[in-house]
């Protein structure tokens, strides 16, 4: 009778528990934010802002420096932003999400030796970056071999040395380090079969959307 007792007990506190857990996890799962609160880009460059979260959105920018080149749509899944930088200055990118605003400031630099959008001379590698808060955050581009997306990394000693996922999932690590006009482009850390470690693609800056529809194409 006791052991009775004892186990309706247990059964009584893990079900109060798991009911207490509930308006918790129910919290958790209406939680909506973007994908950058504060980024940093250069003019005439396009930065992308999504919603991590399946909802309908209406996007807005504040302040002339910055205006929406294109959205996902309404009623679009996962939606996202591109925005433009059109001068120099700060603005800000709203979300609008079930009745709640979301915010991102966009800070346009005049020039920057590691933001900005970049290719090779064939046109077949592009690599386009930005400020993501302290860190910088580089997605990439090989014409119908490779897409890598958010690496995420520092500069230190004048190198800025990206980190994330090869195309099969694996860790990679690469760095970008400046030579005049041209950006040094080296495949530090690699065990991709199409990548070669310690090998190099020379970058040149380029303007207009030809850059970011590249580098992001898997957002588009």
């Amino acid at each position: 009778m006791k052991h009775k007792f004892i186990a309706s007990l247990l059964c009584i506190c893990l079900l109060l528990c798991s009911i207490s857990m509930m308006p918790e996890k129910r919290a958790q799962a209406k939680t909506v934010y973007l994908t950058s609160n504060a980024i940093t880009v250069v003019k005439g460059q396009y930065a992308f802002i999504g919603l991590k979260m399946n909802s309908k959105v209406q996007w807005s920018v504040a302040g002339g420096n910055i205006k929406i080149h294109k959205t996902s749509g309404k009623g679009k899944p996962w939606p996202y932003c591109y925005v433009k930088a059109v001068k120099t200055g700060t603005g800000i990118v709203k979300c609008i999400v079930n009745k709640k605003i979301l915010k991102c400031k966009v800070k346009v630099l005049a020039k920057s030796a590691f933001i900005g959008d970049f290719t090779d001379d064939a046109r077949e590698v592009y690599l386009d970056i930005f400020k993501n808060g302290s860190k910088y955050v580089g997605f990439f581009r090989q014409f119908r071999l490779a897409q890598m997306d958010w690496l995420e990394g520092t500069i230190k000693n004048g190198i800025l040395t990206l980190s994330g996922s090869d195309p099969a999932g694996k860790p990679i690590t690469v760095t970008l380090s400046c030579k005049g006009s041209k950006r040094i482009f080296t495949f530090k850390k690699t065990v991709w079969e199409h990548f070669t470690q310690g090998s190099t693609v020379i970058l040149k800056k380029c303007s207009g959307s030809d850059g970011y529809k590249h580098a992001l194409a898997g957002f588009m």
